[in-house]
This record gives structure tokens, sequence and C-alpha cells, in this order.
């Protein structure tokens, strides 16, 4: 018992590290932040300025290269993704997202929808609409607030929602491409870890200047 009690001290003293630093209640981040703290090597060798002459060379930054390597799997994945939907009447990977959340959460605020999916209201609402003339989603006044709409699927919007799915999964094999059990581990482990310092900046400073953002967040952390 007493190597309980000081397993769960320690954990208590990460929880409030985490709390301090991050500020949230996710367990999927703090696994994260966890692992960080317990199997990563903090010493991070200091940053590579970018030299304003040597713009030939930018790939031997490997910011740059990751930022480029990225940027080339959207693409690619955009690629399969057309493939996945010739067949369908699923224009786009943001439209199969709003179907696939409203196949597992039934019915949502207009809003709501939109902002579980990183968008822009007036961009969210246009993909809506086209949803809704495309006859796989239905708009309807909410019942505690008749200004605000929700949205659910059509009958027609399950059958395309599901029709979809056997062909994005296999978009999805082939976007992991040769790497091993281990391997996509790590990557999601990253991926993850990358994906909760963007969505961080979107709640809380989406509006702020690439060189404010720049400050707080890479130079000021770094």
């Amino acid at each position: 018992m007493p190597d309980q009690i000081k397993m769960l001290k320690q954990i208590l003293d990460y929880v409030e590290a985490y709390k301090k630093e991050v500020g949230n209640d996710d367990i999927k981040e703090f696994a994260i932040f966890l692992k960080d703290r317990l199997f990563t090597n903090q010493q991070v060798a200091a940053k590579q300025n970018l030299d304003g002459t040597d713009f030939e060379n930018y790939k031997s930054y490997p910011e740059v290269e990751f930022s480029t390597l990225l940027t080339g799997l959207y693409r690619f994945a955009k690629h399969y993704i057309k493939k996945a939907f010739s067949a369908t009447n699923i224009k786009t990977i943001d439209e199969f997202g709003f179907l696939a959340t409203l196949l597992t959460e039934k019915n949502l605020l207009k809003n709501e929808l939109i902002s579980k999916h990183l968008l822009e209201f007036s961009s969210g609402s246009e993909m809506i609409k086209r949803l809704i003339k495309n006859g796989l989603v239905h708009e309807y006044p909410d019942a505690h607030d008749k200004r605000a709409k929700r949205v659910s699927l059509t009958e027609k919007g399950v059958k395309e929602i599901m029709k979809a799915f056997h062909d994005m999964h296999k978009v999805s094999e082939l976007i992991i491409g040769n790497l091993d059990e281990n391997e996509l581990k790590d990557a999601l482990s990253s991926l993850n870890k990358l994906t909760y310092f963007h969505l961080h900046i979107h709640e809380k400073d989406r509006n702020t200047s690439l060189n404010d953002l720049h400050t707080r967040y890479v130079l000021e952390k770094g």
C-alpha cells in the first residue's frame, strides 16, 4: 500500500502541473502530457534561425521540412478522398465530417456543428445549405429557441454516409501506408499533441496576428 500511495502522490503532482500549464480536464491530452514528462528528453536543442539569404536550402530546417511534408501528405489524402466520394453525393472531406458527426450526435445546432469542425461560420453555413439542397440534411427550429436552427440527417443522408464509410476506411489504410503498428502509435501520439497545441490557439487566440502568435507560442515557450 505505501508504494501505491507514493505513486498516487506522484500522479497528483503531474495533475497539478498539467492543470497549471494546460488547464483543462481532457484525459487524452493529460496522457500525452504525462508521456512527455516521463519519457521525452526535455533538453531540446536550440532552434536554428532561418538565414534570410539561404532560402535555396530551406529543407535543411526540420520545422520547414515537416510543414512541407505535412502539406504534401494532405494533398495525397485529398486525391484518395476524391476517389472515395466519386459515387456519392458527398463532395468534400468537410461535408463527410458534417454527416459523420450528425450520424453520431443525431442532431445539433448549426453553430455547434460548425464549431466542432473548426470552420468559419460563413463557410460552415454555406456547406450546410449545400447538404440541405442535396437532400442529405434537414433543418428545423430549436425547441427552446425558435431563432436557432438545428440540423439532422435525412434518410438519404444516412444512406450516403454509410455508403461512404467503406471507401473512406480504404482511404485511411492507404494514408497510413507502410507504417508498422509501433510507428503508427508514435505518429498518432505526435499528431494528437500537435492537434491539442493548435486547438488551444484556435479557441483562445484565433484572431491574433501571426507575429504575436509566434512570440506567444514559440519564442516565449521555446
